[in-house]
């Protein structure tokens, strides 16, 4: 009897162990300390290799961690060492319905559902959830199996979650408040149903209610990581980027695991901290060299601190690891983001075939028509060019950039009466900035080659005057700047006026900003005045 009991004993205190430990790395997923979770999964699956649920779990560690060819690993062991077990399946349908094959999915949960007979309200809850967060979604299909949870265990917090969710999906924020609530009282230990409430405001654009919410959320816990992460990602979406770093910080302090690191570096993209966003990628890729976001995040923020050569270097590893990959999406910024390194490193040609994937991606985004003209410009393919800059135009979306691109095309292809015209529209759109004059000078001045009017006087003197002193350190207002004191000199040197006083001083000026400009210390030699 003793030694009897001594087995039952031995098999309580190992099974409270067991179930402490697998919530614990539950936790740690849930806390998005994905690596730290892996590590607890594997502790928990060597004492216990044919717990199916465990290995479920161990899959959704790697599916919340965008990893979804190793989550679908341990779904399949979990099928392979307990067949009997639901929740292999589950994850095995849950991998099928996200990539977009519906019948096999289905196939698998009903499985699932069968093999709990009704009595599992998580099983219930982890297929909905399925259903509700994929991309294609069946959220009435998932509130009826919510239903079903609920009658079976009406004080489980995960359904009233779960439950939130499809009504967020739906749009209907008071009912997501409503199970979020409901969650929250189930469960007042737990930040989850304050995040979930915080998403509400967010979603709604009440940034100030969403961050109370969130704050409320880490007093619960003030090592809730995904509180820190949110409250990163709401205050780059007010445009306040100080907080958003430091939110982050606070959110990679919690997570110090190779996932939390890129996401560190993603997120000071976005604040507009390039400098310390390459910085960050360079320390996530020490510890995490495969990881594609890195490389998305450094590439981006290559660009923005103009290292063209590192950050096309970049954008080139994470295409390569990308195409490795089953089932990542590449995004538009991806190809917009590497057409602009190629732009810059001279590859024009493959600048434009990305420029087109960008836009083609997002036609809404017909600012990457102009992208696509001035590498055209650059390539001297003028009437491709142009057409693009008109339609951009005839749509009303131009600026004055665009009639800045349109003025240089026509000047090249020395139609100088449009040249002029695109010129007079940027002056028209913004009439305190200098370059609408400099073209016009430019195009007014070919259009009188022989300076019978001097027509393009005029342009070249408000240019000088609208020019900033910035933009005098600007190589081609250099170049500018000569044309103008050139032409202008030529004025006062012509017959008509012999103002020697005048060509003396322009001349001056052109020594002043280039020194060693000969054509200038010969004619101000050869003044006799």
């Amino acid at each position: 009897m003793k030694i009897k009991l001594f087995f039952v004993a031995a098999m309580v205190v190992s099974s409270v162990m067991f179930g402490q430990t697998l919530n614990d790395a539950i936790k740690l997923t849930t806390n998005e300390q994905f690596e730290k979770a892996d590590a607890a999964f594997k502790t928990v699956i060597q004492s216990q290799p044919t717990n199916g649920e465990a290995l479920f779990y161990y899959g959704e560690n790697f599916f919340k961690n965008d990893q979804m060819d190793k989550a679908n690993e341990q779904y399949q062991k979990s099928v392979d060492v307990n067949a009997t077990s639901p929740f292999g399946y589950i994850g095995l349908g849950k991998v099928q319905w996200y990539t977009g094959k519906q019948t096999e999915a289905k196939a698998n949960f009903f499985k699932a559902i069968t093999l709990a007979a009704g009595k599992n309200a998580t099983v219930l809850v982890k297929i909905a959830e399925a259903y509700t967060k994929a991309e294609t979604k069946d959220l009435p299909e998932a509130l009826k199996l919510l239903t079903q949870a609920s009658k079976l265990e009406p004080k489980n917090p995960d359904v009233f979650i779960a439950t939130g969710d499809v009504y967020l999906e739906q749009n209907e924020g008071t009912k997501a408040i409503e199970n979020y609530e409901k969650a929250g009282a189930l469960d007042p230990k737990s930040p989850r149903a304050l995040l979930k409430q915080g998403q509400v405001w967010n979603r709604a654009k009440n940034f100030n209610l969403a961050i109370d919410t969130y704050k409320k959320a880490k007093l619960i816990d003030s090592t809730f990581a995904p509180a820190y992460r949110e409250m990163a990602e709401i205050y780059l979406r007010a445009a306040q980027y100080p907080n958003a770093a430091y939110n982050a910080k606070r959110y990679l302090d919690l997570n110090k695991d190779c996932s939390a690191m890129s996401r560190y570096a993603g997120i000071l993209n976005q604040a507009r901290n390039y400098k310390e966003s390459v910085e960050a990628a360079n320390e996530a890729l020490k510890c995490d060299s495969n990881n594609v976001y890195t490389y998305r995040y450094k590439a981006f923020s290559q660009y923005e601190t103009a290292d063209y050569v590192g950050g096309l270097e970049s954008s080139s590893k994470y295409f390569t690891k990308v195409a490795l990959l089953k089932d990542f999406k590449v995004i538009p910024l991806d190809y917009e983001y590497r057409a602009k390194l190629y732009a810059k490193n001279n590859k024009d040609s493959l600048a434009v075939i990305d420029f087109k994937k960008a836009l083609e991606l997002q036609p809404e985004k017909v600012e990457l028509n102009s992208d696509i003209a001035n590498a055209y410009i650059k390539m001297k393919k003028y009437p491709d060019a142009i057409a693009l800059f008109k339609a951009k135009i005839d749509a009303g979306k131009a600026g004055i950039n665009d009639y800045y691109g349109l003025a240089r095309a026509y000047y090249q292809m020395k139609d100088f009466i449009n040249a002029d015209s695109a010129a007079s529209q940027m002056i028209r759109l913004q009439p305190e900035q200098s370059v609408g004059y400099i073209w016009r000078a430019k195009a007014s001045s070919q259009l009188d080659p022989k300076n019978v009017e001097w027509r393009a006087k005029q342009y070249y003197e408000l240019y000088l005057s609208k020019v900033k002193p910035e933009e005098l350190k600007l190589p081609q207002n250099k170049n500018n700047l000569i044309e103008a004191y050139n032409y202008l000199a030529a004025y006062y040197a012509d017959p008509a006026r012999k103002d020697c006083a005048n060509v003396k001083a322009y001349m001056q000026k052109i020594i002043d900003i280039d020194p060693s400009n000969a054509q200038a210390k010969k004619i101000m030699a050869g003044l006799k005045c």
